[in-house]
């Protein structure tokens, strides 16, 4: 239904309009180049003015669609509307919205400061959630779109040591099957993206550097996957045989056990330099 719908949009010589949160950089940056690709008009949304606006010389140099870019902290209140309103001020219907951005803290929760809690809170579960229900009624009064939210297989399983990292990417899964399911009959595709290990600057901007015993992914190998699985209205999606296999431990495997193996690649190791 969305394949179709996102084809009925470029019939109309309307281009589709995307927007992209934590879009300066890693996936988000790579969800931009791609559906610059396809023929998206783009509204770039993260906090590092000086990145978006590299990346969007560096889509220009290849693509010559429009591409707005504006600074916003997702971590501050009602930033969820306040993105809905800036996505309202270039174009009144979004095709895709991409619910990208957030971050990792690594550590035990008890040194956790709670400033850092309370903004990881927002960013990934007021935001996803507020943005989610301000964008979500007009696709289906128009009977199309897609939003896609980004969450992690660390949301499989509770995951010692970055305990508040793993739980909000749990309730993006949860919250965005559960939504999904009720869109079905409506023509718009809500997918919750999970990537693993994936080769962006994540680990080294949260302060820790993982032991792990897999290749990592490509943030194109990630974008790839969650675009074509778009297409065919997919919404839980994960990233290779790797998301396959740790899907299927986080299901048969005894959680305590499952805590014990993840803790001991997760334990606090300092960032190489």
């Amino acid at each position: 239904m969305v394949a179709q719908s996102f084809r009925n949009v470029h019939m109309g010589n309307i281009p589709p309009f995307a927007v992209i949160t934590g879009a300066s950089r890693g996936i988000g940056a790579e969800y931009a180049r791609a559906l610059a690709a396809q023929g998206y008009e783009l509204l770039l949304v993260a906090r590092d003015q000086t990145r978006l606006g590299q990346l969007v010389e560096e889509i220009h140099h290849s693509c010559s669609t429009q591409v707005w870019t504006e600074t916003l902290d997702l971590a501050k209140p009602n930033a969820g509307s306040t993105l809905y309103r800036l996505a309202q001020s270039y174009r009144p219907h979004v095709s895709l919205l991409v619910n990208n951005a957030g971050f990792g803290m690594y550590g035990l929760f008890r040194d956790m400061p709670l400033e850092t809690i309370q903004d990881m809170l927002q960013v990934h579960i007021h935001v996803t959630t507020e943005s989610t229900r301000l964008f979500l009624p007009a696709m289906m009064n128009q009977r199309q779109g897609g939003i896609i939210n980004i969450a992690s297989v660390a949301g499989f399983i509770p995951i010692p040591y970055m305990a508040e990292y793993a739980a909000t990417k749990a309730f993006i899964i949860s919250f965005s099957e559960a939504v999904a399911m009720e869109a079905r009959e409506s023509g718009v595709t809500i997918q919750v993206c999970c990537p693993g290990f994936t080769e962006t600057d994540f680990h080294q901007t949260a302060g820790h550097r993982p032991r792990h015993i897999l290749p990592p992914h490509t943030p194109q190998n990630v974008v790839q996957t969650s675009l074509t699985a778009l297409k065919s209205n997919k919404t839980l999606v994960t990233i290779g045989w790797q998301g396959v296999a740790t899907q299927w431990m986080a299901r048969f495997m005894p959680k305590r056990w499952l805590m014990h193996l993840t803790s001991r690649f997760v334990r606090q190791n300092p960032p190489s330099h």
